[in-house]
């Protein structure tokens, strides 16, 4: 963009970066830029301040965060605080050049990798992790099915068993007595057929 003159009062730049003068305080404030005032004590932006405003926009608009925007211009080391310089003499409000662009492309595009790596490996960790634990819990699963179906089947053992002890000892105890019964009933008979 040409700079027409030197200084920006706040609806200059923001009609020329699109902004709104809300947007270019609240800039102003999170990355701590100092504006000058001229003598009236007006407040206006020198080509840097316009230049550092373009950057955030145009970083701001591509979705990064105020934490990456100010990142990303510290490790570039374009973070460069503005004084106040009333009598410099811009000759044009710079946009990034395609190095700098170009740049910051690649740093994404790394940060952009990195993530999907780190990402792809703590799905894989917690898909693993899963898979362990449910071959896990159905060996315990099945452990403790197997465990109560031999619980059961040794009560189902036991009951047989006395149940079986029971009927023996009934059979025992009425065959003693139909034993008895069937001979006391026979020489009863005889007895009395005899005695007849």
């Amino acid at each position: 963009m040409e700079v027409l003159k030197e200084r920006y009062t706040i609806t200059e730049l923001s009609d020329m970066l699109q902004l709104t003068d809300h947007a270019l305080r609240f800039y102003e404030k999170e990355f701590e830029l100092t504006v000058p005032k001229d003598e009236r004590g007006r407040r206006y932006y020198t080509a840097d301040l316009a230049n550092m405003m373009y950057k955030i926009k145009v970083m701001r608009s591509e979705g990064l965060e105020i934490k990456a925007v100010k990142k990303i211009l510290q490790d570039e080391s374009a973070f460069v605080m503005p004084q106040a310089a009333p009598d410099t003499n811009p000759s044009a409000l710079t946009v990034p050049d395609n190095k700098e662009y170009e740049a910051i492309q690649l740093i994404f595009s790394e940060i952009g990798k990195q993530l999907t790596k780190e990402i792809s490996y703590e799905i894989d960790s917690a898909r693993e992790h899963l898979s362990r634990e449910i071959s896990k819990s159905k060996l315990e699963l099945g452990a403790c099915v197997e465990n109560g179906m031999r619980r059961l089947e040794n009560k189902m053992e036991k009951h047989y068993q006395e149940v079986d002890k029971a009927l023996g000892d009934w059979r025992k105890k009425k065959g003693r007595h139909s034993f008895s019964a069937f001979f006391s009933r026979l020489f009863r008979r005889r007895y009395n057929q005899l005695n007849h």
